[in-house]
């Protein structure tokens, strides 16, 4: 750093158009550069969480390459250009370049890694600031303020009253570890930017003597900006990036309003502009999870996303109105200091402002991320798989799985009540899930019964809750529909009379419209109770509700009146997925629920009940690293299920795009599962469908098992209406749907997973499609195409 110590009175004035034209040209650099890094950093990270195969986490490269293109830049100019205030203006962007130089290690951690990234950035930026005291400037005697008290911290508090609002308003807490360390990274933030801004460029460019014009507050409020952009590309990691781009930058020239304000006063505004610069990069980073507003999750109307960009966009207009009244008044801003009794006001004023709007408005509570313990006993099921009578058996793999759950969790138990940490267990997998984080991990991650520990996320409430636009198209399709008629389930129902009936469908997705005209009357609970029939984790409803469409959607390839292949098979439904994260907690909710049901309210282990549990469960969803799951997470649960008797059906995935090996989340993967992929109208493999083998388990598994129509099928949708949707999640109702017809053509294979498979298997109609864009022919297209026809034949000839 520079240790010029001139006491000259005020910094060369701007000359000369090669020199503004240096600074111009670098200015274009610089945030061309930024917005180069946090755009395909932000992009990589939106296809990771679509994937985590195919795609290289290369983030840290990206910002290495633009930390460098900044750095030496300001460097050489620093170093080579003599007019004083464009030297200061490159030797202040320059410190920000190195704060982009210490992030480098933050970028390599994982998306959903947020607490370590507040560590880290709140470590570089500690690491900066020692720097800078090491080998800090020596203060300028020219530059010696007044001792008059600084009166401007009560205005800086209405003003972040203001910009808070919106936040308090539409986000919601994490947990009380999560608050603690995004304010941390705000407090350190805003001592960064007084301890850089003020004695490396302001503190010069406004000397007391100098007669401040109104260009210099504009130069000197974009000189900060620009610096302000550079740290926040620094800083900005996991999702943060959209939100800190808009909220941080733009908040420049408010920070040198403040500066401008107290020249000649105390501390020359330090505590108001420091205050200003921590509020808006905490803001965000508080009242928001930033991996939550991923495409993938939040991309639907009403979602985190929205009220995110809502507040962000809200906070960005506000400081460029106040910029646009300080340009306007310039000459009011050197008087803007109050009396202190007004300074005091405005600060106790803006504290119960903040404390109404989140009483009244906002979304109360903190709301963390929670843990799910794996324990290492899990029940072994032999003797129980030897059962002949499928009613029996089921009973007693049930009665198993609790008996082992309740023998081994119980000093655990005992464990998280003396931590005072609440708790729900598990006994379909040997699981406890946990409301804890990080600190609570430590304490019981060395208990002996503890196999690992996986994170299970928790998505933070919606200040709103979210509505669904109906479909677009209102009547029931009169026409047979193309993907019925393709696996040929419309001539099973026509020619075989086979519909499905006495067979119970499974439901665990984002709900059901239980009103809807093809759903409602084969809903289970139709004519009895709900108890036993429905279950939603998410949101308590305690009738069958659908705040997506997804699930009814699937319901209805199943079994809906006009759209599905068994139409008079009955269902049962839990919410597992009400918003587009989920995690393995929930999860094993539904999975537990379709086992053994019970009453609303009801008690898992006590109140279940096999003998009204479901037959067959689709499962038009996985299980992402992103939401807390490894690959063998669930492994012992479909086993579980499979020797109950239940038939698991499930949606091959969606990122075929990235090639070989996509087929990676749970349940799909595992050998226990039957995993279907997607063809389209034109008998091609879908191009988004997921491909083999499976490679994150070790396995090398052969997957998907076969392909069904996936593209452009119509179905039911909440509010009675009807819509097209695409993906394999539409791929495996069609498997289920066929089994339901099997089952009901011959009750002799109900329960029989394995001569189940194997009919389906045997059934299938070649298929003539181009092959796979990688690997083999099978990985991509398991058997062939589903055949109902030819599965119900083979099912009625099973002696």
């Amino acid at each position: 750093m520079e240790n010029n110590n001139s006491t000259a009175k005020t910094p060369a004035k701007l000359h000369g158009c090669g020199i503004i034209l240096l600074l111009v040209f670098f200015s274009l650099w610089v945030i061309g550069l930024s917005a180069i890094d946090l755009f395909v950093s932000w992009t990589i990270e939106q296809s990771l969480f679509e994937s985590s195969v195919g795609i290289n986490d290369f983030r840290w490269i990206v910002h290495a390459i633009y930390s460098f293109l900044v750095l030496i830049p300001c460097i050489i100019f620093f170093g080579v250009v003599k007019t004083r205030r464009i030297k200061m203006i490159f030797r202040l962007w320059l410190i920000a370049a190195i704060l982009a130089i210490f992030t480098i290690p933050m970028k390599t951690l994982y998306l959903t890694a947020q607490n370590e990234t507040a560590i880290l950035q709140s470590s570089s930026m500690l690491l900066l600031l020692v720097s800078l005291y090491v080998f800090k400037k020596k203060p300028d005697p020219a530059l010696k303020l007044k001792i008059d008290k600084p009166h401007l911290i009560g205005l800086a508090s209405i003003v972040g009253w203001g910009l808070a609002a919106p936040w308090i308003n539409w986000g919601a807490f994490g947990s009380v570890l999560d608050t603690l360390l995004e304010l941390i990274v705000g407090v350190i933030f805003a001592l960064l930017v007084v301890n850089v801004i003020f004695p490396y460029y302001l503190e010069e460019t406004q000397r007391l003597e100098k007669n401040i014009r109104i260009s210099d507050f504009i130069l000197d409020g974009f000189v900060v900006a620009v610096f302000l952009l550079i740290l926040i590309t620094a800083l900005a990691h996991n999702g943060s990036q959209q939100m800190l781009v808009i909220t941080v930058p733009v908040s420049g020239w408010l920070i040198s309003a403040f500066a401008m304000a107290g020249i000649g006063k105390k501390g020359h505004g330090k505590a108001a502009a420091g205050f200003i610069a921590g509020l808006v990069i905490a803001l965000p980073l508080i009242f928001f999870d930033m991996d939550e507003l991923s495409l993938v999750i939040s991309s639907g109307a009403g979602e985190a996303l929205t009220w995110a960009n809502k507040a962000a966009w809200v906070t960005f207009m506000s400081l460029l109105m106040l910029t646009i009244v300080l340009l306007i008044n310039f000459r009011i801003i050197t008087n803007l200091n109050m009396p202190r009794k007004w300074n005091h006001g405005l600060v106790l004023a803006s504290i119960l402002g903040s404390v109404l709007v989140y009483i009244f408005w906002g979304q109360i509570g903190f709301f963390g991320e929670k843990l799910f313990v794996i324990l290492k006993s899990q029940t072994d099921l032999s003797i129980q798989a030897g059962v002949a009578d499928y009613s029996t058996r089921r009973s007693a793999v049930y009665n198993a799985l609790v008996k082992n759950a309740n023998t081994t969790q119980t000093e655990l138990w005992a464990k998280l009540d003396r931590l005072k940490l609440n708790y729900t267990p598990y006994y379909l997998l040997n699981a406890i899930e946990v409301n804890g984080g990080a600190i609570a991990k430590l304490m019981i991650s060395n208990d002996p019964s503890v196999d690992r520990i996986l994170d299970s996320p928790q998505l933070r409430p919606l200040p709103k809750t979210t509505t669904l636009e109906p479909g677009d198209i209102s009547a029931a399709p009169t026409e047979p529909l193309w993907n019925l008629s393709m696996i040929n389930s419309d001539k099973v129902n026509e020619e075989l009379k086979v519909t499905g009936k006495g067979i119970v469908i499974g439901q665990t997705d984002s709900g059901v419209d239980g009103r809807h005209p093809e759903l409602g009357d084969t809903y289970r609970g139709k004519t009895i109770t709900d108890d036993y029939n429905w279950y939603d984790p998410w949101n308590h409803s305690t009738f069958p509700t659908d705040g997506s469409g997804h699930g009814t959607q699937t319901l209805g390839v199943i079994l809906g009146k006009t759209t599905g292949i068994a139409p008079d098979a009955q269902w049962i439904g839990c919410v597992n997925l009400a918003r587009n994260l989920g995690n393995p907690a929930k999860y094993l909710d539904c999975m537990q629920f379709m086992l053994a049901p019970f009453p609303q309210n009801g008690d898992p282990f006590i109140d279940g009940d096999p003998a009204k549990g479901a037959m067959i469960v689709n499962n038009s969803w996985g299980c992402p690293i992103v939401e807390g799951c490894d690959p063998t997470v669930f492994e012992s649960t479909v086993k579980a299920l499979m020797t109950a008797g239940i038939f698991m059906s499930s949606a091959a995935g969606n990122t075929g795009y990235y090639g070989c090996a996509t087929l990676t989340d749970p349940l799909a993967i595992y050998e226990d599962v039957f995993t279907a992929g997607s063809i389209n109208q034109n008998g091609e493999l879908s191009t988004f469908s997921s491909l083999g083998p499976v490679l994150v388990d070790g396995s090398n598994r052969n997957k998907p098992d076969l392909l069904a129509p996936g593209e452009k099928i119509l179905s039911a949708y909440p509010g009675g209406t009807y819509t097209e949707g695409s993906g394999t999640s539409f791929s495996a109702p069609h498997v289920s749907g066929v089994v339901a017809l099997m089952w009901s053509a011959n009750s002799k294979l109900i329960g029989n997973i394995e001569e189940t498979t194997n009919i389906l298997l045997g059934s299938v109609r070649p298929y003539q499609g181009s092959a796979p864009s990688c690997g083999d022919m099978i990985d991509g297209i398991g058997a062939g195409i589903l055949d109902a026809y030819k599965a119900v034949q083979y099912a009625i000839s099973y002696k």
